[in-house]
């Protein structure tokens, strides 16, 4: 049996766990984050679609353990998941979570979990993935004391399947081989990853998410208005110095800047959009049309961009 996973359903679950366990965040605030994977089987293999981020634990300081439990929202998006993955002839393949900063493996819990998706679908799989295995390639040790493993090329996860689910709770539990596609080597997936929790951890916060992006939405719409401003105020001096003489030089060398300016801002804008599918689904209806009505204005004035700076060289 090997699981296929494509690397956007990879990066879904890498970008959805390191946003509620980074380096922004302290080591014991980290939350486990949980979510489905929709798919097919062909024969032996699962072949996995898409990854869906649904939930994440709830933080509680007085509780002995974290609550993690699913609510009635978590539970109508699986019922919405469902229907559109049945409507593509696919279905719910299997389940994955977050051991953020510890040891990748299945406890009583996640076998309970397992064992509801496998119990319906033999070949149902179980995916546990920890951000710090990725950043650091560390495997931790079976025991207190024991050294740890170094690893290479490893991808932060492992994927699981019950031995035998008539067993229950009580059941055991081996790997299962995997392949993720759309890297060329796994040394090439991990350095590509540990550049993309960087970008996850300074650009997709768990809180705050639109203040974060009208902040830096407007921040770099003011500085772009600030460098067409400082461009045209610069010719005019030119033309009362007069240094015409220059203007096509310093016209030039000021649109290059700005359209540096503007590159440099738009693959923020572009990650932005992208950070959009790593969203818990419950949060989508709400998060994604405010992030654009928030990025729009940028949109605007970019779109704008080549007529402003052609009337400042008209006007030179």
């Amino acid at each position: 049996m090997t699981v296929f996973i494509p690397k956007n359903a990879y990066l879904t679950i890498v970008a959805a766990c390191v946003r509620f366990a980074n380096k922004r965040i302290i080591k014991d605030d980290w939350l486990e984050v949980s979510g489905i994977f929709i798919g097919r089987n062909e024969g032996d293999d699962v072949h996995i679609t898409k990854a869906y981020p649904i939930m994440h634990q709830k933080l509680d300081k007085d509780a002995v353990i974290d609550q993690y439990k699913w609510s009635d929202e978590d539970y109508e998006a699986l019922s919405i998941i469902d229907d559109e993955a049945f409507s593509n002839n696919e279905f719910t393949i299997g389940w994955w979570h977050s051991h953020p900063g510890f040891k990748i493996m299945m406890s009583h819990i996640d076998i309970k979990t397992t064992l509801s998706y496998q119990t319906n679908n033999p070949l149902a799989i179980s995916l546990v993935f920890n951000p710090e295995r990725l950043a650091k390639q560390i495997e931790l040790p079976e025991k207190k004391g024991d050294p740890e493993k170094q690893l290479e090329g490893d991808p932060g996860f492992k994927i699981f399947r019950l031995d035998d689910v008539n067993k229950g709770i009580q059941a055991s539990y081996h790997t299962v081989d995997f392949v993720v596609n759309g890297f060329d080597t796994n040394e090439q997936l991990a350095m590509l990853t540990q550049k993309f929790i960087i970008d996850i951890t300074n650009m997709f916060p768990k809180d705050n998410m639109l203040k974060n992006y009208e902040t830096l939405t407007n921040n770099r719409i003011n500085e772009l208005n600030s460098l067409i401003q400082g461009t045209d105020e610069y010719m005019n001096t030119l033309m009362r110095k007069g240094e015409s003489s220059r203007a096509y030089e310093v016209l030039e060398n000021q649109t290059r800047d700005i359209k540096k300016f503007v590159a440099e801002t738009q693959k923020k804008i572009e990650a932005i959009r992208r950070f959009m599918e790593y969203l818990e689904y419950k949060e989508r209806a709400i998060i994604i049309p405010s992030v654009e009505t928030i990025l729009a204005e940028w949109d605007e004035i970019v779109g704008r961009l080549d007529k402003t700076l052609k009337e400042i060289a008209k006007k030179y």
